[in-house]
């Protein structure tokens, strides 16, 4: 179970799009993150605006490239962006069957819902109804 789930967003600002990215998108930026990296070509425009801001860290060079981690200001940008913004992205835990899930959801029956279509591959003749009937969910501390 992962702790910090990712979402599937994208935001109208580029710069704190570009960190979101970096980080993989997850529903809380100030938490662990399964990736935190970004490449660019070395001395593009990119580059260069990395280099002038507190939110990149430069960590080396290779093959043209520059590749940069997201600062612990950069991670307070992005939270305070989403925050501003009213991002309605919330880490939920849902249990069905005996087993619980934490995952990326904009409310307890999108939650529900998102679990519902990642198990009924298997549980074919499984409706959703049931599923909601039985499954239980709760939004978590992010």
């Amino acid at each position: 179970m992962t702790s910090n789930p990712r979402v599937n967003r994208y935001l109208k600002d580029k710069a704190i799009d570009h960190i979101d990215h970096a980080l993989g998108r997850p529903v809380d930026p100030m938490g662990e993150t399964y990736r935190n990296h970004f490449a660019v070509s070395k001395g593009s425009e990119l580059a260069t605006a990395f280099e002038a801001s507190p939110n990149w860290q430069l960590n080396g060079y290779r093959d043209g490239m520059a590749f940069y981690s997201v600062t612990d200001a950069g991670r307070k940008a992005l939270k305070d962006h989403l925050k501003a913004i009213g991002d309605p992205w919330q880490p939920y835990s849902v249990t069905w069957g005996g087993h619980t899930v934490l995952i990326a959801a904009k409310s307890i029956g999108n939650a529900k819902y998102s679990t519902y279509l990642d198990v009924s591959d298997c549980y074919s003749e499984l409706k959703f109804v049931d599923f909601a009937r039985e499954a239980k969910a709760r939004r978590v501390a992010a």
